[in-house]
């Protein structure tokens, strides 16, 4: 059984999205995922979601679900790095089925449930998340390459990345969507300078970060994660944080104390006596997922710019809170 496609979002007059809906479009994608499936497709295929960020088309096959999907130039990256992904860990990445590195294509088979509302309400289920990811993490430690595309950020250079952000959008013209006023710079040239102090001493090599480890994007099964479109070449450790706020955001209410500082030590069981560290990396999270949607920004036209400038203002707002 296919899923129901999702609803558009305000991008959908954006070039993206109509560009994904276009019959011309959906041709040449179907007739590709065919010759990769050698004639196991049933039915028709259904777009599950499109926005001006990706698309995912959804596929019936003899032999289960399979899944399409192509991101917006500023993350075309992210096929590549599955593939990568999944030469190291095959058990805890989706592992493609095919991959179109150039046109940022990715084909792979579905694993069944992702994580609802009750698992992540649940602090079994949080640990077998964050020892999961510790263990993949530290499996592809210093074995993958940055791809490129990727954005690379040292924690020293996060306060300069957001300066440079705030002051950008200072400029936009007025009524430009992005643009921020004088009281905003102001914040944020004042949390760089908190970022530079707090993150100096930070010593961790860079590696993988995946910068979105959220509900949606874990197969319960395993668990198995996927969607790596955001990812950052930067502190690994960002990542649990990412998890943590997704738990946040899912639950509507912060973790106990108890239940925090229990995933932490389960975190670094795989880590180390790195609790400093962990701690410190936290400032880190919004920084990272601001500066992974700003490289979106090239590729978005107004229609997108103006359906979509809450999201980046607000983990500008929140990264300089």
């Amino acid at each position: 059984m296919l899923p129901a496609a999702r609803p558009l979002g305000p991008d959908a007059e954006g070039q993206w999205v109509r560009r994904w809906l276009s019959p011309e479009w959906n041709r040449v994608v179907d007739a590709w995922v065919a010759e990769q499936l050698d004639g196991r497709i049933v039915g028709e295929p259904v777009t599950y979601r499109a926005r001006f960020w990706s698309v995912t088309r959804c596929y019936r096959t003899t032999d289960g679900l399979v899944w399409f999907k192509e991101n917006n130039p500023g993350h075309r990256f992210e096929a590549g790095l599955v593939a990568a992904l999944a030469e190291v860990v095959p058990d805890a990445v989706v592992v493609p089925l095919a991959v179109e590195r150039e046109r940022g294509w990715l084909l792979a088979e579905d694993h069944g449930p992702t994580l609802g509302h009750p698992d992540v309400a649940d602090q079994r289920t949080r640990c077998r998340v964050v020892d999961a990811l510790a263990r993949l993490q530290c499996a592809v430690l210093g074995k993958l390459e940055v791809q490129p595309g990727m954005v690379t950020l040292a924690p020293r250079e996060a306060g300069d990345q957001v300066r440079a952000i705030a002051k950008d959008w200072a400029r936009l013209p007025l009524g430009h969507p992005l643009r921020i006023g004088a009281g905003e710079l102001q914040r944020a040239e004042a949390a760089a300078d908190v970022l530079d102090r707090d993150l100096a001493q930070l010593s961790m090599p860079l590696d993988l970060e995946l910068n979105d480890v959220y509900a949606a994007n874990i197969f319960a099964a395993g668990p198995r994660f996927f969607d790596f479109g955001n990812a950052i070449w930067g502190h690994p450790f960002v990542s649990l944080h990412s998890f943590l706020t997704s738990v946040v955001e899912w639950t509507g209410a912060p973790l106990r104390s108890a239940d925090r500082e229990e995933l932490y030590d389960v975190y670094l069981a795989h880590w180390g006596d790195r609790r400093a560290e962990v701690e410190a990396t936290e400032a880190l999270e919004r920084v990272h997922r601001l500066v992974s949607w700003v490289r979106l920004i090239p590729h978005a036209d107004p229609v997108e710019i103006r359906a979509r400038a809450e999201i980046p203002l607000k983990y500008l707002a929140e990264a300089t809170a």
